[in-house]
């Protein structure tokens, strides 16, 4: 029994140490199937990170090309505005939120600089430090930049005794709604001003010329008439009043004034026994006198005046009716200009003494225009006419 349960023991234990055995060489197996396994996927994943860096090498590659070429293009554009503004016509001065100079171009510091800072930088100097921009309004522009309003001032600059006549615009800059600086665009205008001066004065002399020829041009007509003597200088009186007071254009006023002034010039051609014969004159008379708007616009039309003074002389004696002359014109046909003249040519007329009757007197002139108020005259002129001389205008002597 003894040696029995001995063998029992002895085939138990190699049982066991079997499957012990066997147990190790599972794990054995399991191990080296593991690292086979993990140096499969350490290949595979050295592969692919392999061609993640050359992809990555790529990517990086590529940008930093386009990064350099951006910077090239970026280079050229600076370059180009660079040369741009330094040699724009106009003064540039890019100032700081302080208003200190952080740019300017060669055309402004011209402008700015005088005879003692041609070697000096005004880099970095305060805006307000300039002469120029140091006069009173200045610090009250400045302000108004700040506050994102624009500017526009105008400074007479003088630099090697020459005088510039600036104008100057200033443009605030804005950085995420934060006041960063502004621009200052200075431009040169002594040029331009000067011609317009020159030009304003040409206008004037010529103006004058045309009113001393208009003149004489009346002179010459009255001479030969002294019974109408001073009637178109009071005529074109009256007309400019009446035209000031229905505030018509400068340019309209102009023409009715030089016409007002020669309406009768063409009377030269009437003779002087017909003008100046006291009493009524006969129809056949009459008919020779109503030639003179015609002979008038004849000698007038000649002349390339800026308005139309011929016309204006032509229809003086037109109604709105169609029953004037010398062509029976109606309404809207006759001129503005022409139905003022002759609004006051019947008012200056019948307020003066004529060879064939007396001075009628104001009343009676203005209700004769009133009754033909819509008829022969023009309702706003009429109108106009009698509001002037309520209002106290009378004749000058």
């Amino acid at each position: 029994e003894c040696i029995l349960y001995m063998e029992n023991q002895i085939q138990a234990f190699v049982l066991i140490s079997s499957i012990a055995l066997a147990h190790f060489v599972l794990i054995g197996v399991y191990l080296i199937i593991r690292l086979k396994l993990n140096d499969l996927l350490l290949k595979k994943s050295e592969g692919k990170l392999k061609n993640f860096n050359e992809t990555l090498q790529y990517m990086v590659a590529e940008k930093t090309e386009e990064v350099q070429i951006s910077e090239k293009k970026f280079r050229n554009l600076y370059e180009l505005n660079k040369e741009v503004l330094e040699n724009s016509p106009a003064g540039i001065i890019k100032l700081n939120r302080k208003h200190e100079i952080e740019y300017m171009n060669q055309e402004s510091f011209l402008l700015v600089s005088s005879d003692d800072e041609e070697t000096n930088d005004l880099h970095g100097q305060l805006i307000s430090q300039i002469p120029q921009f140091n006069r009173a309004g200045w610090a009250s522009l400045f302000n108004q930049l700040k506050k994102g309003k624009e500017i526009e001032g105008e400074e007479t600059f003088l630099h090697k005794a020459n005088k510039a006549i600036v104008k100057i615009k200033g443009v605030p800059i804005f950085e995420d709604s934060i006041y960063s600086g502004s621009v200052l665009l200075l431009n040169d205008n002594t040029e331009s001003i000067i011609a317009e001066e020159k030009l304003r004065h040409s206008f004037t002399m010529l103006q004058k010329a045309t009113e001393d020829i208009i003149q004489a041009m009346a002179y010459t007509s009255e001479i030969r008439d002294p019974y109408t003597a001073g009637h178109q200088k009071k005529v074109c009186e009256l007309a400019v009043a009446i035209c000031k007071e229905m505030k018509v254009t400068e340019e309209q006023l102009q023409g009715v004034r030089f016409a007002a002034m020669i309406h009768d010039i063409g009377k030269i051609s009437v003779p002087s026994e017909i003008l100046s014969k006291p009493g009524k004159i006969g129809v056949t008379e009459f008919e020779v006198v109503k030639g003179h708007s015609q002979t008038g616009y004849e000698l007038l039309d000649r002349i390339n005046f800026p308005w139309p003074i011929s016309k204006i002389v032509h229809q003086h004696h037109e109604r709105l009716d169609g029953s004037g002359y010398p062509t029976g014109l109606k309404e809207d046909e006759i001129l503005l200009e022409a139905k003022i003249i002759a609004v006051a040519d019947i008012i200056e007329a019948m307020t003066s003494h004529r060879p064939y009757r007396p001075a009628l007197g104001i009343d009676i002139a203005l209700e004769e225009i009133n009754s033909n108020r819509g008829t022969f005259f023009d309702p706003n002129v009429v109108d106009a006419c009698v509001k002037i001389f309520n209002n106290g205008f009378q004749f000058s002597e």
